[in-house]
């Protein structure tokens, strides 16, 4: 799953998961799993695990799900300024990428982030450093803009891209298609 931070692709992603009946794994679950395993719901939350050390364990999860033969949906920005990310997961699993896409990704970023019950928590904006959730919003709708400057656009393996304004086009039902004919 790949797009702008917003487009859609976790949605997505665990949509085509279970249709399919395989994992679904994204990078953003794994820093949260990294974060609860560290306290983020007790009233005393400590800081929230480094990015790059989400991306590792996500990369770990992934490619050890890939050696030991497990079809998965995994959801990740590959960058730019790191293909070797990219390099490890094409190593040791056959890929075929979904692009997502919609109308505006940042809005739809923001909206999450409101209703995310995790960092609507007074102790996790204080272990965060935010006063209010506006004040987290803004500042991830700012990273995330720099995380869009930095996507890749390009990859070797079969790509679809996938509108995700109010439905999904092509259907749920063609892209369970295209991933499972590519993926063979």
């Amino acid at each position: 799953m790949l797009g702008e931070p917003g487009s859609g692709k976790t949605r997505l992603g665990t949509q085509l998961a279970g249709a399919l009946r395989i994992p679904f794994l994204a990078r953003d679950d794994v820093r949260t799993g990294l974060y609860f395993t560290a306290g983020a719901w007790t009233d005393r939350p400590g800081p929230a695990p480094a990015a790059n050390d989400a991306v590792e364990a996500f990369l770990v999860l992934t490619q050890t799900m890939a050696r030991l033969g497990i079809s998965s949906v995994v959801e990740y920005v590959v960058r730019d300024r790191r293909p070797q990310d990219l390099i490890r997961l094409t190593r040791v699993a056959n890929c075929v990428g979904i692009w997502t896409w919609c109308d505006d990704p940042p809005a739809r970023l923001a909206a999450r982030d409101r209703a995310d019950h995790l960092v609507n928590r007074r102790p996790v904006l204080d272990a965060l450093g935010y006063r209010t959730i506006e004040e987290h919003v803004a500042s991830a709708t700012a990273r995330m803009a720099v995380v869009t400057s930095e996507m890749r656009a390009s990859f070797d393996f079969p790509l679809l891209r996938v509108e995700t304004n109010d439905s999904y086009e092509p259907s749920l039902d063609e892209i369970i298609e295209f991933v499972a004919s590519a993926g063979q």
